[in-house]
């Protein structure tokens, strides 16, 4: 082979190969800037149901939420003409702000065929009268409602015109007549029966006075909660949220009055005896 055939040959391997590579390589796709598909982002639940400022329960414009006493057995009584002064408040999707639970938020479907919101199982409610947010012009009203929070220990309820007091979950709480003030005369199988009711910190309707609240240790070293200095307790027997049956048991044990009067209680002071008279006779006369 002559040296001038040896040159073609291998100038045609050359482009050969040079035209294999183009042939495999992927040509590059030119994105134009604006073009690309955006990438869906979830969307953020904003919550229907938050704390103000004060911890009260609002709603998501900061609508001021309540609780009706007479709402104790969980479903709604304020009926009729009442809706128009207290609406209803009911959100089909719960979400709840920081310090909230969203476990503790449910719903009821009233007699008259609405739904609403309840709040651990008390039905929600607005005040008419609450025109800004933040307003809570409903508080007390009547001694029956009060503004919805999360960290309440006691309320007031009123059921059959009979007005008490019960825990955070409407547990019915009892005083018992035998007891003294500041001292539980139950002991023992007693208090099988009437568990005692204790709470660190008492959170109650403004309403109430916290420092009707206080507490004692019983004859079993347990820490009892008093109100107005008579200790308080539960009933075994009552089940459900609003049970009464402890009511006049022995005619012993009754409901606690919210707005019973405060015990006096007696000052011990030591006492000095009284100088015996002198009788003093006077001459005739008349004197």
């Amino acid at each position: 082979m002559n040296k001038s055939l040896s040159i073609l040959l291998i100038f045609g391997i050359f482009a050969i190969l040079s035209i294999s590579g183009c042939t495999q390589q992927q040509p590059a796709v030119n994105q134009t800037p604006g073009k690309q598909t955006p990438v869906e982002q979830p969307a953020i639940e904003q919550p229907v149901i938050k704390l103000s400022s004060e911890n009260y329960i609002v709603d998501n414009s900061g609508k001021t939420l309540y609780m009706f006493a007479n709402d104790i057995m969980g479903d709604s009584k304020c009926t009729g003409s009442c809706i128009n002064i207290w609406p209803v408040f009911y959100q089909e999707k719960i979400a709840v702000s920081s310090g909230l639970n969203s476990s503790d938020f449910g719903a009821i479907t009233r007699d008259d065929g609405m739904e609403q919101t309840t709040y651990k199982g008390w039905p929600l409610y607005y005040f008419s009268s609450d025109i800004n947010p933040g307003d809570i012009k409903g508080e007390g009203f009547n001694k029956l409602w009060f503004i919805a929070k999360p960290d309440y220990t006691i309320l007031i309820t009123d059921k059959d015109n009979m007005k008490y007091i019960v825990d955070a979950k409407g547990n019915t709480l009892y005083n018992f007549s035998k007891d003294m003030p500041d001292v539980s005369n139950c002991k023992g199988n007693c208090l099988q029966t009437w568990p005692v009711f204790y709470a660190e910190n008492i959170v109650a309707p403004s309403i109430m006075n916290i420092s009707d609240f206080d507490v004692i240790t019983n004859s079993e070293g347990s820490k009892q909660t008093t109100y107005k200095h008579m200790p308080l307790y539960y009933y075994i027997n009552d089940t459900k949220r609003g049970d009464t049956n402890g009511q006049g048991v022995i005619n012993a044990w009754f409901v606690v009055d919210p707005e019973a009067k405060p015990l006096t209680i007696p000052v011990s002071t030591t006492i000095k005896p009284t100088p015996a008279a002198t009788q003093i006779t006077y001459g005739g006369g008349g004197y």
